[in-house]
């Protein structure tokens, strides 16, 4: 009974330690969490660098009109000489902050035409800023030399009329003297087309000369029966302009409306000067 008894108990012995080893396995077979691969930091994107400026203009031609505006609208830009230097985008930076834009300094197409526009939206009045020196000429042949600097409308009515204002060329030397004249001309003999850059050795001032085939109502008034041969010219120089009425002799040659002041002729007047004194050049 007893030995009976002993192996029965031997079989449940084997029997539990059946159990817990088949519950041992089942524990260990479970799959242990998966650890998720980290993924690797991404480097950050470092900034791309800014494209190549290509829209930033650099025309002689359109930078000079850029500068013009910005000084009509009042940015000084210094010497508007076509090109966009320091000075200019001193300019452009205020004019954008001024009106909200974003402050670059670049001059853009976009911003040339805004430019252009608001300065041609300005009030046309004709006035003139005269320094001592500058010379005006009126239609009765008198002449005024400028004592002291002023503002001078162009419309003047004493002495029948302003006909030209002339800038002082005191201390100029003779072949400047001679090659503005020559610039003057020939920008009148072609009236209508590209403007005349003028500058000359020794001369700090340089000019752009503008010439309009058609006078207007006033100044053809002025000229009577000689309107169809006179042409209204205006050297601009960096703030100030002066306008003037030349006419042409049944010669070719210019002079000023109403007087005997005549302008010099380049082919006949002033010969191998014009080389080593003066720069005229269209632009």
């Amino acid at each position: 009974m007893r030995r009976g008894l002993s192996h029965r108990g031997w079989l449940q012995a084997g029997c539990l330690l059946t159990v817990v080893l088949l519950a041992s396995c089942s524990q260990s077979a479970k799959q242990a969490p998966q650890a998720v691969p980290s993924q690797a930091p991404q480097a950050l994107a470092s900034p791309s660098s800014s494209p190549p400026e290509q829209d930033q203009i650099t025309d002689e031609r359109t930078v000079l009109a850029a500068q013009h505006a910005l000084a009509q609208l009042g940015y000084p830009v210094g010497v508007a000489d076509g090109v966009a230097g320091p000075a200019t985008r001193r300019a452009i930076l205020a004019f954008q902050k001024d009106r909200g834009l974003a402050e670059d300094g670049r001059l853009t197409p976009a911003l040339v035409k805004l430019l252009v526009g608001l300065a041609a939206q300005l009030p046309k009045v004709n006035m003139t800023a005269v320094t001592a020196g500058d010379v005006l000429l009126f239609a009765d042949g008198s002449k005024e030399i400028v004592k002291a600097d002023r503002i001078v409308t162009w419309e003047l009515e004493a002495k029948g009329g302003l006909v030209a204002i002339r800038p002082s060329t005191a201390g100029w030397p003779p072949a400047a003297r001679a090659g503005l004249d020559w610039a003057t001309s020939h920008a009148l003999d072609i009236a209508g087309g590209p403007p005349v850059v003028w500058s000359s050795t020794g001369v700090e001032q340089h000019f752009e000369i503008h010439a309009t085939a058609v006078l207007p109502p006033r100044e053809a008034a002025l000229a009577g029966n000689a309107a169809q041969s006179c042409r209204h010219f205006e050297l601009w120089a960096p703030e100030r302009h002066y306008p003037g009425i030349a006419c042409r002799d049944p010669q070719g040659e210019w002079f000023f409306l109403h007087s005997r002041i005549r302008l010099a002729h380049p082919a006949r007047k002033l010969g191998p000067a014009v080389e080593t004194g003066a720069n005229p050049r269209a632009r």
